[in-house]
């Protein structure tokens, strides 16, 4: 199986007439890569999360930082690969508006619960820079 993107066009047609040959398109196939990306991103973040727990040090202000940060990049992920690839990109490729039908309610019954990760990671990420306030104040007073 070849995997081929449409530079140069003249020899992606050619190829596109076999029938192992999976082809994409330049745009949505460089959005995927950076979806992979992002995702790689989330996983080196949720790795130094996970070795500050370890340590036992839970309200830090890197960890706040860190756990906004993949709910940031999940939201990203959301609205690269759901929404411009799957929703936008076969709207700007139709021949008319006629041929895209989109289902919006049904996209976002299928992709919405990375948008609510998303955003329930930026409200952990909140509850921990709180903490560490409270903490701060706490350690203050006494």
């Amino acid at each position: 199986m070849i995997t081929w993107t449409n530079t140069p066009k003249e020899l992606a047609n050619e190829l596109n007439q076999e029938e192992n040959v999976a082809y994409f398109s330049t745009f949505p196939f460089f959005l995927e890569i950076i979806t992979m990306v992002l995702f790689f991103l989330i996983l080196l973040r949720m790795k130094k999360v996970v070795t500050q727990f370890t340590l036992k040090n839970y309200f830090t202000l890197e960890n706040a930082k860190n756990i906004r940060l993949i709910g940031w990049l999940v939201i990203s992920i959301f609205i690269i690969q759901d929404f411009i690839v799957e929703y936008c990109f076969p709207l700007f490729n139709s021949i008319s508006a006629m041929e895209y039908d989109p289902n919006i309610v049904k996209l976002l019954e299928h992709t919405s619960f990375k948008l609510f990760l998303g955003i329930f990671l930026l409200g952990i990420g909140k509850a921990f820079e709180l903490g560490l306030k409270q903490q701060q104040e706490n350690e203050l007073t006494i």
